[in-house]
């Protein structure tokens, strides 16, 4: 008799997250390009390989990702080409973990033998879970269009402002009057955008303010 074949090990975090990480990259070339779900699913299986459940997982993923789409109307300049990569990146990465998500759906329906379509309820709550994340894009967007704006009067070496009251988080008064480079989109986001209801603006620098640690910055460092 021939010896059961062992499932293989899950992967370890480490695994995961780099795999995590190719996939997110693949997508994001794809939303960048295709204009429909299954071309944008077609060129990642190119690039990455996963079993059946996951790609069925995965084009339901770009199914709330690509039916919703932020809007591209406006000017862009430095800030703006930076907040349209960081949201492109954010849209990727949330269909990575939609897949994750409506795997596990899939998964739990197969088990109690119930129809795969189950997982239709999970689609409506990744569409639920993606308005939150469309909000937040759309945040970034107007932050990085008033970034531009402040470049125009001020030059690229802006000033973080910050509305100083009982209701300013604690991450907006540590950026308070810190300089940055509007071409190099700060760790915690554009003034504006670190959170819903950020106040922040950018405004003329500080003079002999530190710079606030950016994106570019950071990977030179680590480099």
């Amino acid at each position: 008799m021939t010896a059961p074949q062992q499932a293989a090990p899950p992967p370890s975090p480490q695994e995961q997250a780099s795999q995590d990480t190719a996939l997110a990259v693949a997508i994001a070339g794809a939303l960048v390009t295709a204009v429909s779900v299954s071309q944008a699913l077609g060129m990642i299986r190119l690039q990455v390989t996963l079993n059946a459940a996951r790609y069925q997982a995965l084009e339901q993923a770009l199914g709330v990702v690509m039916n919703h789409p932020p809007g591209q109307d406006g000017f862009y300049g430095p800030a703006g080409r930076e907040t349209a990569r960081v949201n492109l990146l954010r849209r990727a990465q949330f269909a990575v973990s939609a897949m994750h998500r409506l795997a596990g759906d899939i998964a739990d329906a197969r088990a109690r033998n119930q129809p795969v379509v189950a997982s239709a309820s999970g689609i409506t709550r990744e569409r639920r879970y993606y308005a939150q994340h469309l909000t937040a894009i759309w945040n970034r967007t107007r932050a990085g269009a008033r970034t531009d704006d402040a470049i125009m009067r001020h030059g690229t070496l802006l000033g973080w402002h910050a509305v100083r009251d009982a209701k300013t988080s604690r991450e907006c008064l540590a950026a308070d009057r810190h300089n940055f480079y509007a071409d190099r989109m700060p760790l915690i986001g554009y003034p504006g955008a670190v959170h819903t209801h950020c106040r922040c603006m950018p405004g003329p620098p500080w003079t002999g303010a530190p710079l606030l640690p950016g994106y570019r910055t950071t990977l030179r460092r680590a480099a």
